[in-house]
């Protein structure tokens, strides 16, 4: 329960003011333990802050993958939409994970970056996975354009990217729904079979 707590607090935290701007004080006052107390659990900030990372990853990993269980019959193209979709809903209902796990893949802690880069290429290969899965699937029924597997995958994964991106641009859910959807008509325009 308290290592538990722990997180939570520190995912705020760490997402609200950095890695640096948080201490572990501050953590544990806001659980109400004591620092020492947050040894118990974890060896150091860093260990806690990459047990929030590597969560935070899978959190985000368990939303995509869950499309893999949905989407059976599916066309591509429908498939494809709603892998958006769920990022889009990972934003929206999992907020401060999202603002956590977007603010480090972009600015991680320099002496952190190679812990944080293995567990982003673990997540990545995963999502990769899926991505190249559908679209595997998509050139096996004559859906998707004859070109080569790794250039629509890369293609699509530049496109969440993007509006992973863009969702923290617009304050207006109205206004990204819109760009999100003319962006993926025009990317299923150019792959489309």
């Amino acid at each position: 329960m308290t290592r538990t707590k722990l997180k939570e607090a520190a995912l705020r935290l760490f997402g609200e003011k950095g890695y640096d701007g948080t201490a572990l004080s501050e953590i544990a006052k806001e659980v109400g333990v004591k620092t020492p107390a947050i040894y118990a659990f974890f060896s150091s900030k860093e260990d806690l802050f990459m047990a929030v990372f590597e969560e935070s990853m899978s959190s985000y990993n368990g939303v995509i993958q869950a499309l893999t269980d949905s989407s059976e019959g599916m066309s591509t193209e429908n498939k494809l939409h709603a892998l958006l979709l769920r990022q889009y809903d990972f934003h929206r209902n999992k907020q401060e994970l999202a603002v956590f796990t977007f603010r480090y893949l972009v600015f991680p802690p320099d002496f952190l970056l190679d812990r944080m880069q293995e567990a982003f290429e673990r997540s990545d290969l995963l999502l990769g996975g899926i991505v190249r899965g559908i679209m595997l699937e998509g050139l096996e029924r004559g859906e998707l354009a004859e070109v080569p597997v790794e250039t629509l995958v890369d293609a699509y994964l530049a496109l969440m990217d993007g509006l992973g991106i863009q969702y923290y641009y617009y304050k207006s859910p109205e206004l990204f729904e819109r760009k999100q959807q003319h962006a993926f008509d025009m990317f299923w325009r150019a792959v489309k079979a």
